[in-house]
């Protein structure tokens, strides 16, 4: 099993409106996966933490590579783990209005690692999202 985290650039003009439909599509298509993650908004980036599978983390990365709705995806952590951050969150949405400063602070350094159990801490402190 591995965890990423990444990074990407909103295109949409409404990207806030568009996280309802990530969700609707990902949660599905990662429960089929054994992927369980957490999405983010932050001013136009978008951030992703997924874990899964290696060959499942593979082919969501060439979807999310492809997706008209973001662009400048970069990977900020991929390694093997033991065990998830977010175990039953097929896909959790997390407000990033309140962390911002901390979560823009970690971007521009490309914490992954620190980013990903923030993901994991706001998701459960209260995502919106079904498992």
């Amino acid at each position: 099993m591995e965890r990423l985290i990444y990074r990407s650039r909103a295109l949409w003009p409404a990207p806030e409106a568009a996280l309802d439909a990530i969700l609707a599509t990902a949660m599905p298509t990662n429960a089929g996966l054994s992927v369980t993650g957490v999405l983010g908004f932050t001013g136009r980036t978008y951030v992703q933490l997924l874990e899964g599978p290696a060959g499942a983390l593979d082919l969501l990365l060439g979807r999310l590579r492809a997706d008209p709705r973001h662009t400048d995806l970069t990977l900020l952590m991929r390694a093997p783990v033991a065990s998830r951050l977010v175990p039953g969150w097929t896909m959790a949405r997390v407000d990033l209005a309140e962390p911002a400063p901390r979560v823009e602070a970690l971007l521009r350094a490309n914490d992954g690692l620190a980013l990903a159990v923030l993901m994991a801490n706001l998701a459960h402190q209260g995502a919106t999202g079904v498992a």
